[in-house]
């Protein structure tokens, strides 16, 4: 007994631990950065406001009412109170940068929208109601880390380690924690699903067999899933599932009719107005071809291989991804998540290949059903990528997470039970498992979500500054230093760059940070523009006596122009209308473009001229190109040398080479389309031979002075169609290569 009660204590301390972070997410990450969660907020706010649904199509801004009402109206009632003092379309001013870099890990202009002190504590008005609404899902969370335990209990009732390992992999899952702190709809169908399965296995394990109560209890539990979720639909399958088997193994067939009939009159009685009301509105039940008119979608029959490419992103969400997928975690975090679940998973099957017999009567269904909700809900997932544009969302799968979390512990927990001391070694895995499963969602949460929405750090008023500055932009802010990370750079290669700013006076509004690298051609090699803080302190926050890190970094083209030296520069600016002007420590006028230092921008190596590696359709690899001069008269021929490998044998005539020149606004001033080769007298290229091409772009004689940009394509000779440039990974980048600018001389 005693041994039962510690592990029933340590279920409720993983209660309170998971209510704890999943608060902790709710309050860290800013209002409306988790996916979506504008457009459920704005479901939660009609019922509140209108206590009726909306009508897909007919709102002013985009919402998620194609779902089912269950979470939206269980928030709605709890903060249908509040005067949000807003429009339910209502929408926060967006960060025009906010998807800088998003597939990296850092700070860097991670967050959507432009955040003001009214979300600040203590909340009022919307952000009061939208955190209720993110609390009322924490508990809905808790309630699915529960029942994670109960179905372990069901199923091992004698070992609750297993349940107790199980449940620590839901509640200390970082995605799981995070979307349990935001407002959507994919907790409750976790909670759904848990409590679907739950009494599945439960039904599974009744001496009784089936029995009308069981009828109406997974027909009012189906119910409540389509209710939470459409694409809960799928476990339907589970529930037939539970129901045949019963019924077979205890020739109960005549039961069997009795307890579906219930399961689909208590199912259409809880649910079957839903289904009714989008008929009525939309002319079919789901809702679903509505959706795809107002969001676009995929056509299955063409979107196998993107799917696939998809799955590796898909598993990246599941485990914690956060916002849109631009908060990601460190790669290996993934990888050894990846290797926890394939041990796991070679782990499963090994009492059974001992010819334990008696883990069938035991635990073999149940396990069996738990595989089932597994590979149910890969479909679903897999099924969404088919045929939805928005992306690979492991959310998706949470109905079926108990059900992985479970089976993972349970995959685990067979290498223990080989040890010498198996009940000791499950134990003592148990508690390897949830420490170290709540270290990752701590790290994950304050360790990078926290940060990327973080303001920047501050400095003290007397501290040591490197490269001391003292530059004043108008009266609002002085630039006090800054730190460089190199003076020298390849191709490539982010260079990093600290600036120490103080504030001095209070701004009227938000002014825009730049950072330039121009070359002595006077052309650009990289350019950032910012929000201040990287996004997270846009200068309408700053007052004075505000001291900050603006650690900013930019990266340097792959096709910058090498063997040369470039300047790096900063300013301020009102988008739009004016930089502001900056004036030394004695008064002189610095301008507006302040000079900071110059970077030497070297090439890796010195095969070839400008060296590069861009891979055109896995046919052609760009090695290196040099321009004639970067410095031309309107009027001149630019000539441009290109160094190619073929990356396997064909046709000589198959491509062509696309070369225009790029003025200011986008538009092509010159343009030339050649054989690739020079001479043109080779008849195919073999794999790994070398050739060089050379282009001549005429200039007009009024084009106007300024720098341009050459623009590199590879065409179809028979089509005209660009080739996609590819990446180390496989994916497209893009069919165009953007070449080093030039300069037109007056």
């Amino acid at each position: 007994m005693e041994h039962y009660r510690r592990y029933h204590t340590a279920m409720i301390l993983l209660l309170l631990a998971f209510i704890g972070l999943g608060s902790a997410a709710s309050i860290i990450n800013p209002l409306h950065e988790a996916t979506d969660e504008l457009r459920h907020y704005r479901f939660v706010r009609y019922i509140a406001v209108n206590h009726s649904l909306p009508v897909q199509g007919k709102l002013d801004c985009s919402a998620q009412g194609h779902h089912p009402p269950l979470y939206y109206a269980i928030s709605a009632a709890a903060t249908a109170w509040i005067d949000t003092g807003r429009e339910i379309c209502h929408t926060p001013e967006d960060n025009p940068f906010w998807n800088y870099h998003y597939w990296e890990v850092g700070d860097d202009n991670k967050n959507q929208y432009l955040h003001n002190l009214d979300e600040a504590f203590p909340w009022r008005g919307e952000a009061l109601a939208a955190h209720i609404a993110r609390a009322v899902n924490v508990l809905i969370g808790a309630g699915v880390v529960w029942m994670s335990w109960l179905i372990g209990r069901a199923i091992w009732p004698e070992r609750p380690a297993l349940s107790l390992g199980g449940a620590a992999f839901v509640a200390f899952n970082p995605m799981f924690v995070y979307m349990s702190g935001a407002v959507n709809n994919d907790i409750i169908a976790a909670f759904s699903g848990a409590a679907v399965t739950l009494a599945s296995v439960r039904l599974l394990r009744d001496e009784k067999g089936l029995s009308r109560r069981w009828g109406l209890i997974l027909g009012a539990l189906f119910g409540m899933a389509l209710m939470s979720k459409f694409n809960l639909a799928a476990i339907a399958l589970s529930i037939e599932a539970a129901v045949t088997w019963t019924a077979w193994r205890r020739k109960q067939w005549r039961l069997w009719w009795t307890v579906n009939i219930l399961i689909t009159a208590m199912t259409l009685l809880t649910a079957g107005w839903w289904f009714a009301r989008n008929m009525i509105l939309y002319g079919e039940p789901t809702g679903f071809e509505m959706v795809t008119e107002l969001w676009g979608a995929r056509n299955p029959a063409d979107s196998w291989g993107l799917a696939f490419s998809e799955l590796p992103y898909a598993w990246t969400s599941l485990w914690g991804r956060f916002g849109y997928g631009q908060v990601p975690l460190p790669e290996p975090i993934y990888a050894g998540l990846r290797w926890l679940a394939l041990i796991a998973a070679v782990g499963l099957p090994i009492p059974f290949l001992r010819r334990r017999q008696e883990a069938w009567p035991q635990d073999g269904i149940p396990l069996l059903l738990l595989l089932l909700n597994v590979a149910l809900f890969f479909a679903v997932l897999f099924s969404y990528l088919l045929v939805s544009p928005a992306g690979p969302m492991g959310r998706f799968f949470f109905p079926a997470l108990p059900s992985l979390a479970l089976l993972m512990f349970y995959g685990l927990a067979q290498w223990a039970q080989l040890l010498p001391a198996p009940g000791k070694a499950v134990a003592a895995l148990t508690a390897i498992i949830t420490t170290g499963m709540g270290a990752l969602t701590v790290v994950a949460l304050f360790g990078y979500l926290a940060s990327a929405f973080a303001r920047p750090e501050s400095f003290a008023a007397d501290a040591a500054i490197p490269n001391p500055i003292d530059a004043q932009f108008d009266t609002l802010v002085n630039l006090r230093g800054y730190q460089i990370d190199r003076r020298s750079v390849h191709p490539g290669d982010t260079l990093r760059v600290d600036l120490y700013w103080e504030v001095t006076g209070q701004p009227p509004g938000k002014y825009l940070l730049f950072m330039h690298l121009i070359d002595e051609e006077g052309t650009m090699i990289s350019q950032r523009d910012t929000h201040p803080g990287l996004g997270n302190f846009p200068s309408d926050q700053w007052r004075p006596g505000d001291r900050f890190i603006e650690s900013i970094s930019m990266t340097v083209p792959e096709t910058a122009y090498t063997n040369s030296r470039a300047t790096l520069s900063v300013g301020l600016y009102a988008p739009g209308a004016y930089r502001l002007g900056i004036t030394a420590a004695d008064g002189t006028g610095l301008g507006d473009d302040l000079p900071l230092t110059t970077v030497k921008i070297l090439p890796d190596s010195t095969a070839y001229p400008n060296p590069q590696s861009q891979n055109f359709n896995d046919e052609l690899l760009l090695v290196g190109y040099e321009y004639s001069s970067r410095q031309l008269r309107a009027g001149d021929s630019l000539a441009v040398s290109l160094y190619w490998q073929a990356l396997r044998q064909q046709p000589e005539d198959k491509r062509l080479v696309q070369l225009k020149l790029i003025n200011a606004a986008g538009a092509a001033v010159a343009s030339v389309v050649e054989s690739l080769q020079s001479d043109g007298t080779a008849e195919n290229w073999e794999a790994e031979q070398l050739f060089t091409g050379l282009h001549q772009l005429q200039l007009a004689a009024g084009l106007p002075a300024g720098a341009y940009t050459v623009e590199l394509s590879v065409l179809d000779a028979a089509t005209k169609e660009a080739q996609n440039i590819v990446a180390e990974d496989g994916h497209w980048i893009d069919n165009r290569l953007l070449l080093a600018g030039v300069y037109i001389q007056p």
